[in-house]
């Protein structure tokens, strides 16, 4: 008896510590960047000639790496979009995604965040907003893209970075794909025997539930149905959360990290983004 209690208190005690440290535990559960070795940054090392390299300044220092893919198929362009992808990996996980959407007729620009890739700096929340202004500026700004022809498209993690740069820049439109509404309700679905307050941290919280309501442009969310990874249930809430006009995407038989092998999803995508520059949403 006296050594289960030593060892029930032990574990009380463990589980304090680390709610003591929480605001430093939570990055490393949240952030998975791998890095590139300088060979492999050219999009033409993951088999994408068409693509070139771009280097792209933080407003706070680090430099930028990113890919861009011209639109194919068209003499010129429809839109654009900007693809923030999820918390792992870099960008060459993400070239297939990016090549794809330039076949909707779109000029993509790929970029990694702080901390992955060959992106210098480290990955923290703000630091992950401010990455994505300052993307936003160099196509905008530099680049002269028509932001009225602007998509943001973000995957998962992505998702919740898109849907901040969304509230106060002028877009055409945002696409959130396997969203949650902040990072506590993902470690809840994970580890629910857990009590709220001890989950409930303030920073790394990536909260679309309280951004969405904000975004006045046409939305897009989709979800995989067998999405373990975060529950589509998360995704419907985000959903319930935005303004219209919005649509909701749930693909039978899609999960967390299969979402874009779907063609239902691709003939959503180039619906929603025709729809939406057409002025037909």
């Amino acid at each position: 008896m006296e050594f289960f209690l030593g060892a029930l208190l032990g574990f009380v005690a463990l589980l304090l510590l680390l709610r003591l440290l929480m605001q430093r535990i939570v990055p490393f559960f949240v952030f998975y960047p791998e890095s590139l070795e300088p060979r492999e940054s050219h999009p033409r090392f993951w088999g994408f000639p068409d693509a070139t390299e771009v280097r792209i300044p933080a407003p706070d220092g680090p430099l930028l790496h990113g890919w861009w893919f011209p639109a194919i198929g068209a003499d010129s362009s429809s839109g654009a979009v900007i693809y923030f992808h999820g918390n792992a990996g870099h960008l060459g996980d993400r070239g297939t995604v990016a090549a794809a959407l330039s076949g909707l007729g779109l000029d993509v620009l790929l970029p990694d965040y702080r901390g992955f890739g060959l992106s210098e700096g480290k990955a923290t929340e703000a630091g992950l907003y401010a990455d994505a202004r300052a993307v936003y500026r160099w196509l905008v700004d530099e680049r002269g893209v028509d932001p009225r022809k602007l998509f943001l498209m973000g995957n998962s993690l992505g998702s919740a970075v898109a849907a901040d740069l969304a509230i106060d820049r002028k877009i055409a439109g945002l696409v959130m794909l396997g969203p949650f509404t902040h990072t506590p309700a993902v470690a809840r679905h994970r580890i629910g025997w857990l009590p709220d307050w001890y989950l409930d941290w303030k920073d790394t919280r990536f909260d679309s539930l309280v951004r969405v309501p904000r975004v006045e442009a046409p939305i897009l969310v989709g979800a995989g149905a067998e999405d373990r990874v975060i529950p589509p249930e998360e995704a419907r809430a985000v959903f319930d959360a935005a303004r219209p006009p919005k649509r909701w995407l749930l693909i039978d038989g899609a999960g967390h990290n299969d979402i874009f092998s779907h063609e239902e999803l691709w003939k959503e995508l180039y619906r929603f983004t025709h729809d939406v520059l057409v002025g037909d949403v």
